[in-house]
Formats: structure tokens, sequence, C-alpha cells
């Protein structure tokens, strides 16, 4: 139950960020709002993980989970989410991150040797297929003016590298605390992304607005450092599949808080929204892993 909560506190938030990369991404470049982003996270997980992180003992399976849950999954992730949402809406991206539950169980079937039933693979279809019919914005009838936007493509992309995330941490995140893994996993994000600065442009600081401010303290303290200290340690009592099933709430809360940022909503959101929800109800049920046959 304590990890339902976590996971609900945090799609809430997920939602939000959307809208506030958007204020963002407005003035700055997708990278240096991803060094932002991740560096007010590692602040204010520095500050919460403090007191264990003095007794912690690395080996090196917690160096590899932290590496893979954030040199790549977060910061894949958050490379393509921002490249996409440059000229994408918040609330396409989110129904594309709706498509995360089904992918996290694909994985989670891979890596995890979880099993996969016969409704998994059709709700994976049927999500799959609402993805597909927003990315082409409804327009499948009439193929001679069928538009495909290349931002929801990238987005699609950082959708794969966030099932991925989950994956590794219900795999790696279980020999130490969840806050140290969280800050460990940031840190590594924001080493990753310090190798891309170069290829950007950087702002200079006392050129943003109040606004600004505002939107990336909000992005980088709250939506990232607090949310994945919940959704990790969600991951880590409930599971992978168990988490990616909560990303469906993402889309609702990011559509509840377009209101506030003025974005529309068309009827191949909604469409879209049904077949994707649709697909998620169809695989929602605890998987289980694999019985190890003995030899």
């Amino acid at each position: 139950m304590k990890a339902n909560i976590y996971f609900i506190i945090a799609a809430l938030f997920f939602g939000l960020n959307f809208h506030l990369s958007k204020i963002v991404l407005a003035e700055i470049s997708f990278i240096e709002t991803i060094a932002w982003r991740f560096t007010f996270a590692s602040i204010t997980l520095f500050l919460l993980a403090y007191k264990n992180l003095k007794s912690l003992r690395l080996n090196r399976s917690n160096i590899k989970g932290a590496f893979l849950v954030g040199g790549v999954g977060l910061l894949g992730f958050n490379l393509f989410l921002f490249l996409g949402l440059k000229n994408s809406t918040a609330i396409n991206a989110a129904l594309i991150i709706g498509l995360n539950p089904a992918l996290t169980i694909l994985f989670s079937s891979i890596i995890l040797k979880t099993s996969l039933k016969t409704k998994h693979f059709i709700g994976i279809v049927i999500s799959f297929l609402g993805v597909l019919y927003l990315i082409l914005r409804g327009n499948i009838t009439d193929f001679q003016n069928i538009s495909f936007s290349y931002n929801d493509g990238f987005i699609l992309i950082a959708n794969i590298f966030f099932a991925l995330h989950h994956v590794w941490v219900k795999k790696y995140a279980t020999e130490i605390e969840n806050t140290s893994f969280t800050f460990l996993a940031v840190v590594c994000t924001l080493i990753g992304i310090v190798f891309f600065l170069p290829f950007s442009e950087l702002q200079n600081i006392t050129s943003h607005t109040i606004q600004f401010w505002f939107a990336i303290c909000g992005l980088g303290i709250v939506g990232t450092g607090i949310v994945f200290y919940f959704w990790n340690h969600g991951v880590q009592k409930a599971g992978a599949d168990q988490a990616g099933i909560f990303m469906n709430m993402v889309p609702l809360f990011t559509a509840l808080f377009a209101v506030f940022f003025n974005e529309q909503l068309c009827m191949y959101h909604f469409i879209s929204a049904l077949l994707i929800i649709s697909g998620m109800l169809i695989m929602k049920t605890n998987l289980r892993k694999k019985p190890i046959k003995s030899i």
C-alpha cells in the first residue's frame, strides 16, 4: 500500500514536469536543461542521503547498477525526452510515456525473467497502436497526408530508456539504502551530461526570467530529486512491472495541469489515451518469475 502512495505522488509530479520542461526549454537548450535539472536534483538528494552516505560501502554491483540506472537509463531518457519536447507538446509526451508499462513488462521478462502471458502481448499491441495513432495525429485514413512527428519519435525512444531504468532499479537497487542509490544514480546522470555540454551553447544565467528559475527549481528539486526518491523506493518495494502500470496516471495528471498551461486537447489525444489505457488494463496483473528448473 505504501508503495502505491509513492507511485501516485511521483506520477503527479511527473505530469507537472512535462509542463515545467516546456517553460525551461523556451530559454535554454535541452542539454543545458538536463544539466540544471540534475544539478538541483543531486544537491537535494545529497541532503536527504547525507547520513547514510557516511557509512556507505560500495561494491562492483552497486557501481554498475548506479551507472546503468543513471548514466544510461536516466541520461538516455532525458536526452531524448527534452530533444522531443523542444517542438512537441506536454500532452503528446505524457501519452507516449503512457506506453511505458508495456515496455517495462517486456524488458522485465527479458532481464528479470518474469513470465509473460497472452494478455500481456495483446495489451502491448493495443497500447502501441494508441501511441502510433498519437504520433500520426489521428491521420490514418488519408495516407497521402499522413504526417509523422519526429519529435514524438524521440519521446518514444526516451520511453525505452525509462523502461530499462525501471528494470535496472529493481535488479540492482537492493543492496544499499534507496536514498543513497538514487543519489548515486542521479550523480551518474549529471556526470554523463557534462560530456555533452561542450556541444551546447550555454546561456548567461543573468538573462533568465523569474519564471524560468521557478520552473527549473521545481523540475530539479521536487520533480527529480524528491520524485525519484519516491519512485525508486516504490520500485524496490513493489517491482518494476507495478511501477510501469502507475505510469498510466501520468497522462491524466499532465492533461489536468494542461488547463493551467494553455495547452490544447484534440480528439486524437482522447482516442490514443483510450487505447493506451485499455492496453494497460488488459495487462494489469502481478508478474511472477519463471520457476528455475532443477538439473
